[in-house]
């Protein structure tokens, strides 16, 4: 590597399409996962690991979703669900 260039930081996107949500649910958690994730939008189909999300920003999202929503989460389901799509669907449960 040059010694004078800047390595720079690798750029997570989505996978798929963006979908918008629908719900007000569905708002805050995009709202919360871009949040959590510092991106500017996150759609319903998108996985919060594939932008970048790891464990420790998956804890930031889990104490923004209690927070805001009452809702308590463990990083277990944030790996089970980790799209807003299944996790809306699984806290609608």
């Amino acid at each position: 590597m040059d010694p004078g260039s800047v390595q720079q930081q690798p750029i997570f996107t989505a996978a798929t399409a963006y979908r918008a949500p629908g719900t007000r649910r569905q708002e805050a958690l995009c709202r919360l996962f871009a949040e959590a994730l510092g991106v500017d939008r996150v759609g319903l189909d998108d996985s919060f690991f594939d932008l970048g999300g790891q464990s420790l920003n998956g804890v930031r999202l889990i104490n923004l979703i209690a927070k805001e929503l009452g809702r308590e989460l463990s990083i277990d389901e944030l790996f089970d669900y980790p799209t807003v799509a299944e996790l809306d669907d699984y806290l609608r449960d």
